[in-house]
């Protein structure tokens, strides 16, 4: 199973076609396909031949409710605040969806606060205990290498972070950052990866 997440596309349709002619059996996008939820009608041409086969969660610059028209317009999977499952070569996995942002100085559509962000998680606790659980958030987790917008300057969420600590997921994947796109770090035994536009393969 070849799984092949990527974010903050922002309407960069070259891009965007780079990505989805990388053979992979699943793609999802994690947030910001467009800019303020402009040019999301391109974007779902580019998609549409992926079918269920790509799951996608709201950025900040998406609404749940944009994302849900648009996946249903295009065939696609709305993945915010879901739990799927996914069959590897050592047994069923479990991938949980959480669109949106903590919050930004810029006023973005799609942004919950800490208390909000915590309560979504909360909704993921039972597959996280499961013990083959990956979470794929547009947010990343505070006070890592994922999320730091300037030299010892962090933007990432403290809801996330506390909850992976706590629940350790096997790997975490994020977006939000461009400054951190490609990033790697980790989280007590969690992977944690900023994926970018130029995406992030995984081989399960």
């Amino acid at each position: 199973m070849r799984v092949l997440l990527f974010s903050d596309i922002h309407g960069d349709v070259r891009a965007l076609e780079r990505l989805v002619a990388q053979p992979a059996d699943l793609y999802i996008a994690a947030g910001d396909l467009s800019t303020f939820g402009r040019g999301l009608a391109r974007i779902g041409e580019i998609l549409r031949p992926l079918g269920q086969r790509c799951w996608v969660l709201p950025g900040n610059h998406e609404t749940e409710q944009e994302i849900r028209d648009f996946c249903g317009r295009y065939g696609l999977v709305a993945f915010h605040r879901q739990v799927q499952t996914l069959e590897a070569s050592h047994g069923v996995t479990y991938w949980a969806g959480l669109g949106y942002s903590n919050p930004t100085p810029f006023d973005t559509p799609g942004e919950y606060t800490e208390e909000e962000l915590a309560e979504a998680l909360a909704g993921f606790t039972d597959a996280a205990q499961t013990g083959a659980f990956y979470l794929v958030a547009h947010a990343p987790p505070h006070g890592t290498r994922l999320d730091e917008v300037a030299r010892g300057r962090h933007a990432g969420s403290r809801a996330l972070r506390e909850w992976v600590e706590r629940w350790q997921p096997r790997q975490l994947f994020c977006g939000h950052i461009h400054e951190c796109a490609g990033r790697s770090d980790r989280l007590g035994v969690t992977e944690c990866f900023n994926v970018g536009k130029t995406g992030h393969l995984v081989l399960l």
